[in-house]
């Protein structure tokens, strides 16, 4: 009775070791998609006015030992048509763990400086 007793708390002890590394492998994976937004995002904002156009890209970092696959897409609105001189700039980063589908997605404003 004791061996089964045992068996039991140890294969509960092991699903939670596996829920644990599949969480720890998930926020691993969000925080280098966090980074990879920013990083799209800062490219797009020192790029100049007329150059910041929608944009689709993969993009591939190691995470947990494995290579894991981001999905950038970069979206660019004209927020005052007339006057062209504003951008809504948006960059969705995706990414898939464990057959799971993630979304991280930033926006900011850029405007027309005086030298453009």
């Amino acid at each position: 009775m004791a061996m089964l007793v045992l068996t039991v708390g140890l294969l509960g002890l092991l699903q939670s070791l596996q829920l644990g590394y599949r969480q720890n492998l998930r926020d691993r994976a969000r925080n280098e998609a966090v980074l990879v937004a920013e990083e799209q995002m800062h490219d797009r904002r020192r790029s100049t006015f007329d150059e910041i156009v929608d944009f689709k890209r993969e993009v591939s970092k190691k995470v947990g030992g494995g290579e894991v696959p981001f999905e950038v897409v970069g979206v660019v609105d004209d927020i005052d048509p007339k006057t062209r001189s504003a951008k809504r700039l948006r960059v969705t980063v995706s990414w898939t763990v464990h057959g799971e589908r993630f979304n991280h997605e930033i926006f900011t404003v850029r405007t027309r400086r005086p030298d453009e």
